[in-house]
């Protein structure tokens, strides 16, 4: 039973002009067509200078606006106030010594309102994504606003400065997929980061970071780590960047690094794979590429960890995606630690924020940052044996492959009428692999499993079985909504359970959860097997 979520409008309260559309205002001249308004440029706090074309000159009133309301002409930048022209005219240059005189006053009054802009027209800063964990603390600063002591899941918007003291350490999760560790005694500060053009700049002033960065597809898409003395730029890997008293050192730990000097004046580049070095000085290019010692790529990791402190790893679970799901489908890998309380060992789950290492696929290996490993593209459902090795564990723990269940077909965001309460189901539709899931049953949400283009999986949680109000958020955003059956099943035994040999005993079974559920049979009975 597949059942089509709806899909939830865009939001009223954004402006809904595409950036660089025009609509003509109602009432202004038949010769105000979009090609009067070529050449704008634009600048902070939602205003725009329209050039004067020959022969013409233009009376332009320019009110910020929250949104594009109806009826006007709305220009939409991201970074930027969405603006009205309430009043667009458009007539011949009269050339007479007062129209002159009423021109030159009208510039001036112009001058003065476009630079006396209101506070309250600047855009909201651009949301670039989340701190997703501290050890033990770090800060950050924004704008205008003093350094704070930074919480797990902040929000981390373009210029935020980040900084960690002695011992700390800090990790943010970027809005395409991207994941920064910043060591100790460090500062770094998010330029710019746009997911949809994967567009993303960051100042390293000094520290260590590492970026385990998503594959670039999009054109002119950028990954540009700047430092005081040199400039790293990805096509999609893991690298580390470290500032040292004389150099910069950069180290590839997978795909392509380019290394420049950050001063433009400097000639030379330098390219790194996966296991080499390079070191930038002050005015010189970037030395050769070279091997980095085991020595070297162990301290470099381990100033960039964040570590999970002294655990007894008992064991991991991973759910194998489905054939077909497309390139760099995200897998997330589950793990245990065994605990003693009270004189008691138990079993605990491990933060998924805590959880790195190498997962062992078949003959592949690949790496484990934040219970978060990336797959080669697959056209098998075959599911590979598999081990997973905690960072700084010397042996791995017994790892659980669950097999796939099948696609469903159809088009939009699709989930299953129903799912027994604390399995797997699929949530399909255009997802991507850079957005951060999240589905909710009421207000109970689901656990991720992995995530890829065509969707993602997702363990129901254990709560009772029936309908629910279910959503489905991207980056927090809701995006499909719908309605969704638990189902759970009880068993009534007899008292005591136990049965001799040659003896009967009969025990019953209780099914919750599947209220509402024929009409969605086309007129078949639920069938539930045990």
């Amino acid at each position: 039973m597949i059942s089509e979520m709806e899909a939830v409008p865009h939001s009223a309260g954004q402006p809904a002009a595409t950036e660089g559309a025009i609509v003509r205002t109602p009432g202004a001249a038949d010769t105000t067509t979009p090609s009067d308004f070529q050449d704008f440029s634009s600048v902070r706090g939602g205003a725009f200078l329209l050039p004067l074309r020959k022969g013409y000159n233009r009376s332009v009133r320019i009110i910020p606006l929250l949104a594009c309301p109806s009826g006007g002409a709305c220009w939409y930048n991201p970074r930027m106030a969405a603006v009205r022209l309430a009043r667009l005219s458009v007539r011949p240059r009269i050339e007479t010594p007062l129209f002159r005189i009423a021109i030159a006053f009208s510039m001036i009054a112009g001058f003065l309102l476009l630079f006396a802009a209101p506070a309250r027209a600047q855009a909201a800063p651009a949301r670039a994504g989340e701190i997703r964990a501290l050890l033990p603390t770090g800060y950050f600063v924004r704008a205008g606003s003093p350094q704070r002591e930074a919480q797990r899941y902040d929000a981390v918007h373009w210029e935020d400065i980040l900084r960690t003291g002695r011992g700390g350490r800090m990790r943010v999760g970027l809005l395409d997929g991207s994941l920064l560790n910043v060591g100790s005694e460090s500062q770094l500060q998010v330029l710019e980061h746009d997911a949809a053009t994967q567009r993303t700049r960051l100042q390293l002033a000094y520290g260590r970071m590492r970026a385990n960065v998503v594959r670039l597809a999009q054109p002119g898409a950028t990954f540009e780590v700047r430092t005081p003395v040199a400039v790293a730029g990805v096509v999609g890997t893991r690298f580390i960047v470290r500032t040292l008293a004389d150099f910069v050192e950069i180290l590839a730990l997978d795909g392509i690094v380019r290394v420049i000097n950050a001063d433009p004046a400097v000639v030379g580049e330098t390219l790194l794979r996966a296991g080499e070095f390079t070191r930038v000085a002050r005015g010189v290019p970037p030395t050769p590429a070279a091997p980095a010692s085991p020595e070297q790529k162990r301290e470099a990791e381990e100033e960039t960890d964040i570590p999970a402190g002294p655990l007894v790893w008992s064991r991991a679970e991973i759910s194998w995606p489905p054939a077909g799901c497309g390139q760099g489908t995200h897998l997330l890998v589950r793990a245990w630690a065994k605990q003693t309380r009270e004189g008691k060992e138990i079993e605990e789950p491990v933060d998924t924020e805590l959880i790195s290492g190498l997962l062992t696929l078949g003959v592949n290996t690949v790496f484990v940052e934040a219970g978060r490993a990336t797959l080669l593209p697959t056209s098998t459902n075959a599911i590979p044996k598999g081990a997973f090795t905690p960072a700084g564990s010397p042996a791995d723990v017994p790892t659980k492959i669950w097999a796939p269940k099948e696609l469903a077909e159809g088009e939009g965001w699709r989930a299953p009428r129903a799912a027994f309460a604390g399995s797997v189901f699929y949530v399909q539709g255009p997802m991507g692999i850079g957005a951060r899931p999240e589905f909710q049953f009421d207000a109970q949400p689901a656990t991720l499993l992995w995530q890829g283009p065509c969707g993602a999986g997702f363990l129901a949680p254990l709560a009772p079985g029936r309908e629910y109000d279910v959503s489905l958020s991207l980056n927090g955003v809701r995006v499909a909504s719908g309605k969704m059956n638990l189902i759970t099943i009880a068993y009534r035994l007899p008292v005591p359970p136990t049965v001799m040999k040659g003896q009967q005993s009969r025990f019953g079974i209780d099914i919750s959860g599947l209220e509402n559920l024929d009409r969605h049979t086309q007129g078949r009975p639920v069938m539930v097997t045990i």
